[in-house]
């Protein structure tokens, strides 16, 4: 619409301009009002183009936002039961650790630990949405600093920190099965609880009680991704996660 008025007034300034009836004066006077309308069309037209792209970005940070708040719920389950999963491990290594080589244990339930013992768990975050906004380069179309910020610290500074105290973890229980294939003579129930017993084998034991840096990163990961969908949940109210 804006180009057609654009042209209509270009012509109109082309066509006053080859008039010999009017004076120069009012000749200046007409096409200075021709340029006018059309400086004004073309700046309307670019406000409009603009205030149209800037629209279209933000409904993308809306449907980026929404799906990343069902993203962080669903982490936030799987933390909580992955904290609830190293409990059960602490306990299953703490119960090994104190038995002791001069008493015959429960067999079977020794048997069941034993095999617990070789178990692991790991924080795998739903983050292909972010990380597709992320390459896209439109995580900077987020208007809201604070919000934006927040995700950024998350994924940038937190996770790191989670897998790096997870990877502590994997190499001390990496210690401990390479210890057992070295040791172990056999699979029977004796050779299994005599490696276990030994005095190497009850410190590696004792080594694998997770650390309260793991615990407290996995509480501060649930804390910042609760923070964030209490910021997206207030940004957009009536909305739900898709």
């Amino acid at each position: 619409m804006a180009e057609l008025e654009v042209a209509k007034h270009g012509k109109n300034v082309i066509h006053l301009m080859g008039k010999k009836e009017h004076e120069l004066a009012h000749k200046l006077r007409e096409i200075a009002l021709e340029i006018a309308i059309i400086v004004f069309a073309v700046s309307m037209s670019i406000w409009l183009h603009g205030l149209s792209e800037h629209h279209h970005k933000q409904q993308e940070v809306k449907t980026f936002l929404l799906g990343l708040k069902g993203d962080l719920e669903a982490d936030v389950r799987q933390l909580d039961n992955i904290k609830e999963g190293y409990r059960g491990f602490d306990a299953n290594y703490a119960y090994l650790a104190s038995l002791d080589p001069g008493r015959q244990p429960d067999w079977a339930k020794f048997k069941e630990a034993y095999a617990k013992s070789d178990a692991n768990w790991y924080f795998i975050p739903v983050k292909s949405r972010y990380e597709g906004f992320l390459m896209s380069g439109r995580l900077t179309n987020i208007e809201n600093e604070k919000l934006l910020t927040a995700i950024l610290s998350l994924y940038q500074m937190q996770l790191p920190q989670i897998q790096t105290s997870e990877g502590g973890w994997s190499t001390r229980q990496r210690k401990l099965r390479d210890y057992r294939e070295d040791q172990l003579e056999g699979d029977d129930e004796q050779s299994l609880f005599r490696v276990t017993t030994t005095p190497k084998g009850k410190r590696l034991l004792r080594d694998m009680n997770t650390t309260p840096q793991l615990y407290e990163r996995y509480q501060s990961y649930i804390g910042q991704s609760q923070e964030i969908i209490k910021m997206i949940a207030e940004a957009y109210p009536a909305e739900k996660a898709r």
